[in-house]
């Protein structure tokens, strides 16, 4: 009787464990899809009416970079933190004034800079020195850093497909539109 009862209370117990397993397996996937709505909520209000709601934008951020840090090994949990740095650089390009600019560009690579960190062999890792590129040269204005960046992503990926874009870009880096034109004339 008393092994009976052992086996009863160890069967009772790994199924309430088994249970709380499938219900947070339940939650992480409701939260997912939230984030998911917010995150295709946001972005398409962006890219299709060209209207940017920043506190939708800046909710989706705060929860995605909540969720890779609370889940990492959930397969959706990269996704969401390089949504979270392209939602930062979106609202970044975005602001209206230079210090809301800057608090979102910094904001964007930090993001980068986590998801290299915590998602190393994810393949949306090297496309996040592309990002902080981008973040430098188009909204920051600093083309050292960008060229950094650039250069960092053609030295160790030099086989990569984007390797040659970028040293053509690195090219015309931080020049005039008329330097430009005028290099691309040369080239002609």
């Amino acid at each position: 009787m008393k092994r009976f009862i052992t086996i009863l209370w160890a069967g009772l117990l790994l199924a309430a464990c088994g249970g709380k397993d499938h219900a947070t397996k339940t939650e992480i996937k409701a939260e997912t899809d939230s984030l998911m709505a917010a995150y295709h909520y946001s972005d398409s209000l962006y890219a299709i009416v060209g209207r940017i709601d920043t506190t939708a934008f800046n909710e989706f951020i705060t929860r995605a970079m909540a969720f890779a840090e609370s889940h990492p090994q959930d397969t959706l949990a990269p996704g969401m933190l390089y949504r979270a740095g392209v939602g930062s650089m979106i609202l970044a390009k975005a602001a209206n004034n230079p210090a809301s600019r800057a608090t979102n560009a910094k904001r964007a690579l930090a993001i980068f800079n986590q998801f290299q960190e915590q998602f190393p062999q994810h393949d949306q890792a090297k496309l996040c020195y592309w990002q902080r590129a981008i973040v430098y040269d188009d909204i920051l204005g600093d083309w050292r850093s960008a060229e950094s960046e650039y250069r960092d992503f053609i030295n160790r990926f030099p086989n990569d497909s984007l390797t040659p874009v970028f040293q053509q870009y690195l090219t015309i880096l931080g020049k005039s539109e008329s330097e430009i034109e005028e290099i691309l004339d040369v080239g002609r």
